[in-house]
């Protein structure tokens, strides 16, 4: 009998009032307390202008409790990071708590570490309206400049080799038939100079400096110049071509400007990410193949005039479009 009165007090004071309250609040500050945010980047070193992924994560929310105020507010340029593509907030319910997650396609096109974060998720309480705040670590992000030191056709310079002088006896025959040959030039200078030469103007091309830039690289490619080993001369040419075109084009002083200064003067012109980060990687490529003696694949040179031409063109019909514009506003007033 006594043990039978010892079980029945001990249920009675288990589910008395103070005691369930007790251990809701217990509840509510252990399901309060799992809830995190993380932010992680799958490499944290790259090379200049190449692209990693940024996952966004807030786990085990409890949607019954909370909803989501305010996503991880992140600008599409940041502490020198640019947000190449931005995916779609994923879902995963299980039992009433929530992960949320999102995946962010970064990329940065200025050497050095980065630092992203720390980051704020906002969720607000259904019933009382108060805010939590989550917040995440941050992230460090280090850029390497472009380094073809490694790359399977980098050509390093050889080591100077010790050689045996001889004297060059074709050497004094060739100095002596260039001293006749030169004698024969200036007599027949002298001689020619008494005739007046009419020389006739160069052909100054036809179309618009679009038209021409793109026969230039039609007429390039017809060269063929990497197959002839002539890879450095078929990057110069091809980077010439772009200057003299946004030289005619804006009368921008590009023929002298470095890769990088050439950004920022046509970043009024080139505001779409694609294009800017295609055409940033195209004028690093190239400066590569003239400076670091690296010869890129059959796919890049062709990925090369495929960027040169949509860039061109891209340029080119916003430039357009934009003349039409000023001019139909200015006929209105």
């Amino acid at each position: 009998m006594k043990i039978f009165n010892l079980i029945k007090s001990f249920v009675r004071i288990f589910f008395s009032k103070p005691i369930v309250l007790f251990t809701g609040f217990l509840f509510f500050i252990v399901s309060a307390y799992t809830q995190s945010a993380s932010s992680t980047i799958d490499r944290n070193k790259i090379l200049l202008g190449e692209q990693v992924n940024l996952q966004l994560k807030a786990e085990d929310i409890n949607t019954r409790m909370f909803f989501l105020q305010d996503w991880f507010s992140i600008p599409d340029s940041i502490s020198h990071i640019q947000v190449v593509k931005r995916g779609a907030i994923d879902t995963v319910d299980v039992g009433g708590v929530t992960t949320f997650t999102q995946t962010l396609t970064i990329t940065s096109f200025d050497s050095g570490k980065w630092k992203l974060g720390p980051l704020q998720l906002i969720m607000q309480d259904r019933t009382t309206g108060n805010q939590t705040v989550l917040q995440t670590d941050s992230v460090v992000l280090e850029v390497l400049p472009v380094d073809v030191s490694n790359m399977q056709n980098y050509h390093d310079v050889k080591d100077i080799l010790d050689v045996e002088v001889k004297p060059n006896y074709w050497l004094y025959v060739a100095i002596a038939a260039s001293a006749i040959v030169l004698i024969i030039l200036i007599w027949l200078m002298v001689k020619g100079s008494k005739k007046k030469k009419v020389e006739l103007p160069k052909p100054a091309y036809k179309g618009t400096p679009l038209e021409h830039a793109l026969q230039q690289i039609k007429e390039l490619e017809g060269e063929d110049l990497p197959a002839k080993q002539q890879v450095k001369l078929f990057y110069t040419r091809l980077s010439d071509i772009l200057r003299n075109y946004f030289n005619d084009r804006f009368t921008v002083q590009s023929s002298q400007a470095t890769s990088d200064e050439l950004m920022v003067l046509l970043s009024v012109y080139l505001q779409d990410e694609k294009y800017r980060t295609e055409f940033y990687q195209l004028l690093r490529l190239s400066d590569a193949v003239k400076f670091a003696k690296y010869i890129p694949s059959t796919e890049q040179n062709e990925k090369a005039v495929k960027t040169a031409i949509e860039t061109l063109q891209h340029v080119d019909k916003l430039t357009e479009r934009t003349k039409q514009n000023a001019e139909r506003m200015a006929a209105t007033y």
